[in-house]
């Protein structure tokens, strides 16, 4: 834990003066990429809030007050501002939470990670809710260990209360709740004399969390049967591919690096960071065998393996700034590219279902994915973008009813994005890529490639 009575570290202003300048690319073009599919359903779900099974209403609520402040009518900005904001403001959360686990510098160094992780941009520019869910997860996580060394006991269960209301932003979150349970079992071998003087703080803490866990059972178990009935699944190894990527290998290196560090210098502050995240992976990879589970699902945990990962950092200037330089720089530059080249990486459903609605004649069919997408663009009045409008959505569960689109004898536009082609049976994929090519003509494209992703969105005419 860090010493209390050390002299004020310039360093550590003058990164975290840095981390808050590079924070505040969050609002770079924030209105400027089109929206996408989870994105429209915000929109869609924070109208009719009594009529769709949601159970962490928080943020809908917010946004949708939002927008009724600033006219009523939804743009991409007014969507997107709160989470915008809530993104920056993880960047002081870090700097403050983190200050007695790691010292003034590298909790400085950790908020610099996050401010120029091209992954907590993207996040930060969504209209949904991982970065007001992270905000609170890393507050609350704070004042749980703030309360738990201090034996502080109202900062322990302040703290435990703020993540489970983070968990109302998004569920996610509350795999940090049997984390901190799990905290003390994973560090108990080590025998860590500023952990064994903490006893009765830590009985604290934990009836703290099971209470939290008690009250929040019945919202986090209807949350995961819902899911459940859409996304069966077991993929584990998506889990893992997914943390390796957005997290990025160097990130998860460097925390590995970190954590081996604080486990040679018995650094109690570090290794409870590190016993957490631990065991909310653990948590995540056990569910993972049960329904799919993304990398975004762990996303609370970004700040937390960054403070690992600039463990390293020393006294000597000249290391720590070449150390960090290391880490930051290649996240700075994938930011870079996400604003330019990568298009926020968002594909451009907006400019194709904007040039399909010019060229339309009055009676031609529209077929497309992301429908939601589509009835937004189309109809920015509709209240319920799940119902089909304006255009017919195309997905995986009716490929069957394109031919009967096709022999209705209108025209037909068809707006998709080809890699989602890859979850359609092989034998339905194939006949629509015939159909595509013998019976259509390709109008436009807008081709958009991310790493591995391709985000390129076509339009088709028959």
């Amino acid at each position: 834990m860090e010493n209390r009575n050390r002299h004020p570290d310039p360093l550590a202003r003058l990164i975290l003066a840095l981390a808050l300048g590079l924070g505040a690319l969050r609002f770079l073009r924030l209105g400027e990429w089109s929206l996408w599919f989870d994105e429209a359903l915000t929109w869609s779900d924070a109208q009719n809030l009594a009529e769709v099974e949601l159970h962490n209403t928080l943020g809908y609520h917010a946004i949708h007050a939002f927008v009724q402040l600033c006219g009523g009518q939804a743009s991409e900005w007014n969507l997107r501002l709160l989470p915008a904001i809530a993104g920056w403001l993880v960047i002081p959360a870090c700097a403050w939470s983190f200050r007695p686990l790691g010292g003034e510098r590298r909790a400085a160094a950790a908020a610099l990670l996050v401010a120029v992780s091209s992954w907590s941009v993207y996040w930060s520019q969504n209209a949904r809710f991982y970065t007001h869910a992270q905000l609170l997860a890393v507050l609350g996580v704070g004042l749980a260990l703030r309360g738990l060394f201090g034996r502080r006991h109202a900062a322990t269960m302040l703290g435990t209360g703020l993540i489970a209301l983070a968990s109302l932003f998004h569920p996610s979150a509350a795999l940090l709740l049997p984390a901190l349970l799990a905290m003390p079992l994973l560090l108990g071998p080590l025998r860590l004399t500023e952990l064994e003087r903490i006893r009765r703080p830590a009985l604290v803490l934990a009836l703290a969390v099971l209470a939290m866990l008690a009250l929040a059972a019945p919202f986090l178990l209807d949350s995961f049967a819902t899911y459940r009935a859409t996304r069966a699944a077991f993929y584990p190894a998506h889990l893992a591919l997914t943390i390796g990527f957005f997290f990025t290998p160097l990130l998860c290196v460097a925390a590995l690096l970190g954590t081996l560090q604080a486990w040679r210098e018995r650094n109690a502050g570090a290794l409870c960071i590190a016993a957490l995240c631990i065991a909310v992976l653990l948590c995540a990879f056990l569910l993972s065998t049960q329904v799919r589970v993304s990398a975004q699902y762990v996303f609370v945990l970004l700040p937390f393996v960054a403070l690992l990962a600039v463990q390293p950092l020393s006294s000597s200037l000249a290391f720590s700034s070449g150390y960090l330089g290391l880490l930051a720089l290649p996240g700075l530059a994938s930011t870079v590219l996400y604003f330019t080249v990568r298009n926020g990486e968002r594909p451009h459903w907006r400019e194709a279902f904007q040039y399909v609605w010019d060229q339309r004649g009055e009676t031609d069919l529209i077929l497309a994915m992301e429908g939601p997408v589509g009835e937004f663009y189309l109809d920015p009045r509709s209240s319920d973008l799940r119902e089909s409008g304006r255009l017919r959505v195309l997905s995986r569960f009716n490929p069957s009813e394109v031919r009967a689109w096709a022999d209705s004898g209108r025209g037909l536009w068809l707006v998709f994005n080809r890699r989602q082609l890859e979850e359609w049976n092989p034998a339905e994929r194939a006949e629509f890529e015939r159909f595509l090519a013998e019976e259509c003509r390709a109008v436009r494209a807008w081709p958009l490639m991310v790493e591995s992703r391709d985000l390129s969105v076509e339009v088709y005419r028959r």
